[in-house]
């Protein structure tokens, strides 16, 4: 049976190592993140922390308000905007837990948090090479394209959500 957690900070050392091994093991689906001290960083600047749970963490999202510190062009499309938000920086399922509606408990929860705090979700999703799940996954719960931006090795759209 999984249960949702909101972690508080700080987060507990063993916390931090799960999270990280399955960030970087679903690289290239989430950035990479290159050592624990970067992922505490992130950390820092997110205002929640979701995780799933059986016996371990099976899945987590990280998400940050408006005007945090943290270095991300795409996390900075959103902050230009000025208006609160609440920013989904970095999604992931542990292999031999997807596909079992773990990403869909995650962002409910998400949702319920932008609900009371009044704000939009924002994400971006990878349109170069196309990542057609998230997309499908973000138009099932109401986001919108609200721009793009092309890299020169990969193109994202930026997507909302209102929190009514």
């Amino acid at each position: 049976m999984y249960n949702i957690e909101l972690l508080s900070q700080p987060l507990d050392p063993s916390h931090l190592d799960q999270i990280w091994a399955i960030n970087q093991a679903n690289i290239p689906e989430v950035g990479d993140v290159p050592s624990l001290e970067r992922l505490k960083s992130l950390i820092d600047w997110s205002s929640h922390i979701i995780i799933v749970k059986d016996q371990e963490i099976a899945g987590f999202i990280i998400l940050m308000r408006e005007n945090q510190g943290y270095d991300s062009l795409n996390y900075d499309f959103f902050n230009s905007q000025d208006y609160p938000f609440l920013y989904v920086d970095r999604i992931a399922i542990k292999d031999g837990h997807r596909r079992k509606g773990l990403g869909r408990m995650i962002y409910e929860k998400t949702i319920d948090i932008a609900k009371e705090l009044n704000v939009p979700t924002c994400c971006e999703v990878n349109t170069i090479p196309r990542n057609d799940p998230s997309l499908a996954f973000h138009d099932s719960f109401g986001f919108k394209e609200v721009g793009t931006k092309d890299y020169e090795d990969h193109s994202v759209v930026y997507l909302t959500r209102p929190s009514k």
